[in-house]
């Protein structure tokens, strides 16, 4: 199985290269979220009033505060639960302090944005910065594109007046998260670089772990829950709060998942419980309108006696359109 360009990453070099000024990265398998990115950009250059960004999170955190330093003026128009997760307005100032406990893409927006300043700034992160490996993707694109900063624990010094000069058609690397669902079913993956910044290549070392820390790795809960509602023994997945704000409230959407085909997962606060066993039976489960509870609903299929069934095959496209044909092409499935 191959995987598509890694979606973090791509957003990050689609920007990076409209600032250039060049031709954007090839990006493997291109997901809405991606396109979105793309589509935004294309109207805020030229000027026009409204901006799409769908229902990418991404998109609007990162492109907010770039709009916003170089003076474009517009609305975003969002899709699906976007509008209602958290958002933070962009004030120019000379410095930022950012709670460590929202999104990473707060910081790593505000990084992009900054060097095109006319001012020079600092951005310091107050208390333990969730996903940090998102951020030190973004200051690998930055680094590529030659953008200079001072960095110190979780606190930059950035010079305002730089420019952005990556090179035209890079290649994006394979990506981890979407690698993670495959993986759980056990198949095997290419094209993806080992070496990875990716914040999901845990996936590999948390496969077999019984206690998991779901704060830096939101994105992988789904896959690793049925991987774990399919084998003997408990398994606890803890600080799962900021699963609440995805395209669905992800820890109860991925209990429901589990439940639904015959597991038992139980939520505690913020943590989640799954109670393995060696089968699932299968049963109907609810999408909840989010690209990575349909993605692990078939994983659960590799793991159940009878068949799963979603109600929404539709939107895998978010992230990885074509999911369903890769799934296919490993076994005959009937959906």
């Amino acid at each position: 199985m191959t995987v598509p360009s890694s979606k973090s990453i791509a957003h990050r070099e689609i920007i990076a290269a409209a600032l250039s000024a060049v031709e954007g990265p090839a990006v493997r398998g291109e997901s809405k979220d991606t396109l979105a990115t793309r589509a935004c950009l294309k109207a805020m250059m030229a000027g026009e009033p409204v901006w799409p960004c769908g229902e990418s999170g991404s998109t609007i955190r990162f492109l907010t505060p770039i709009a916003g330093v170089m003076g474009w003026r517009g609305e975003f128009r969002c899709e699906g639960r976007l509008a209602e997760r958290p958002h933070l307005p962009f004030e120019k100032k000379d410095r930022y302090v950012i709670s460590g406990g929202v999104s990473s893409q707060f910081v790593s927006g505000l990084l992009m944005a900054l060097p095109l300043a006319s001012w020079d700034s600092e951005i310091s992160v107050a208390g333990k910065l969730e996903s940090s490996a998102y951020v030190e993707l973004t200051e690998d694109v930055l680094r590529a594109a030659g953008i200079e900063f001072e960095k110190r624990g979780w606190s930059w010094k950035i010079k305002g007046g730089q420019r952005y000069r990556i090179a035209g058609g890079r290649e994006v690397e394979g990506d981890w998260s979407q690698a993670a669902f495959f993986l759980s079913m056990g198949v095997e993956v290419d094209g993806l670089n080992l070496n990875s910044k990716q914040g999901d290549r845990a996936v590999t070392r948390l496969l077999p772990e019984f206690e998991v820390d779901a704060s830096p790795v939101p994105d992988l809960i789904p896959a690793l829950a049925v991987h774990a509602a399919a084998r003997e023994g408990t398994t606890r997945f803890f600080n799962c709060g900021r699963l609440r704000i995805k395209e669905s409230d992800r820890l109860e959407s991925t209990a429901a998942l589990v439940n639904g085909v015959g597991g038992e997962a139980r939520i505690g606060g913020d943590t989640l419980v799954i109670v393995g066993r060696p089968e699932l039976s299968g049963g109907e489960v609810r999408t909840f309108g989010d690209h990575r509870i349909a993605m692990a609903a078939a994983v659960a299929a590799c793991r159940s006696r009878a068949p799963v069934v979603i109600d929404d095959d539709s939107v895998v496209a978010k992230s990885y359109p074509g999911f369903w044909d890769d799934f296919d092409a490993l076994a005959p499935v009937s959906r």
